[in-house]
């Protein structure tokens, strides 16, 4: 059971091994992209491309679809980023479990975008952990983990993409662990719990008051999704990359106070500043700065303004 690229390794490293993939889960198709044209889950792509029988329940917890599944009779349930809470009679059904992959080290950000949160939170490392389902989110106990650094270049998609290769690997050794009975769980620590709740489009408004190095971190962490968005000169902006530093200024959050072909230096909070270096107006192409300073005439003074409830983000 699985539904975005994330799972897609996790599908494939399955399929490769000597177990037998009786149906693949996924989400229904849904219209997505700028033109909202219908689009299938990536693991309904590859699974067919490894003509392996799909199932696309509209939810999971009607009584047609539990029977659809108990008529398969399956052995063991992965599940890998599939998109919804799973009843607990679901979960109970195969004699050997559920097994879930997480990408963090659990009891560490359970919950929908650990991935995104490590990276906000300034960890220096994340990894991913195998469990045993339970009714309640990301509390299972715990088969194996693996720790992975998060280097200082890592957006959530960069990380987000070895985590999944990596953390395939980790499942595939699960299950084996699991079939030989070569594995006791663990159940996880209560006092180190974190979460890591599901992004939303808003979040990614720009406040100049926070530091520069949570700005930097923020752009990082919510790419591709959500973005990090401004706006100047009455236009929004999406930021693409950008560096914090040390500055010390009399100037108030979100002014440019220097500026050359590569960056432009806008003032945060705590004495730090942004060195912004890619970003992309609204309804324009992604481009460096340097285009954006002459196409938009910014200037030493100008202002980014952080956008407010009322602003809608596209």
């Amino acid at each position: 059971m699985g539904s975005p690229q994330f799972a897609v390794p996790s599908l494939e490293a399955l399929h490769a091994s000597h177990h037998e993939i009786i149906a693949v889960v996924t989400q229904p198709d849904r219209p997505g992209g700028r033109r909202l044209q219908t689009q299938a889950p990536l693991v309904k792509v590859a699974a067919h491309r490894l003509n392996l029988p799909v199932l696309q329940p509209s939810t999971t917890k009607s009584s047609s679809f539990y029977e659809e599944i108990r008529a398969l009779d399956p052995e063991l349930l992965v599940v890998v980023a599939y998109g919804e809470i799973l009843r607990t009679n679901l979960l109970a059904l195969p004699p050997r479990g559920a097994v879930n992959l997480h990408a963090s080290l659990l009891p560490k950000y359970r919950g929908a975008a650990p991935i995104a949160w490590a990276i906000l939170e300034g960890e220096e490392k994340t990894g991913a952990t195998t469990m045993f389902m339970n009714e309640a989110m990301d509390a299972g106990p715990i088969l194996l983990q693996e720790e992975y650094e998060i280097l200082p270049e890592d957006t959530a998609e960069t990380l987000g993409n070895k985590i999944a290769v990596r953390g395939a690997g980790l499942l595939k050794r699960t299950i084996a662990l699991l079939e030989k009975n070569e594995i006791t769980p663990t159940v996880q620590d209560s006092t180190r719990i974190s979460y890591a709740p599901k992004l939303r489009k808003e979040d990614g408004r720009v406040d100049w008051n926070q530091s520069a190095f949570r700005l930097a971190r923020q752009v990082r962490a919510f790419h591709p999704w959500p973005g990090t968005f401004s706006r100047i000169h009455g236009k929004m902006v999406k930021l693409w990359l950008a560096h914090a530093g040390d500055r010390i200024s009399d100037q108030p959050p979100g002014t440019i106070v220097e500026m050359d072909k590569h960056s432009l230096s806008v003032v945060c909070g705590e004495q730090t500043a942004l060195s912004i270096l890619e970003l992309q107006p609204e309804n324009r192409p992604r481009f460096p700065v340097a285009d954006f300073i002459h196409g938009y005439s910014i200037r030493p003074g100008d202002r980014f303004e952080s956008l407010d409830e009322n602003d809608k983000i596209t």
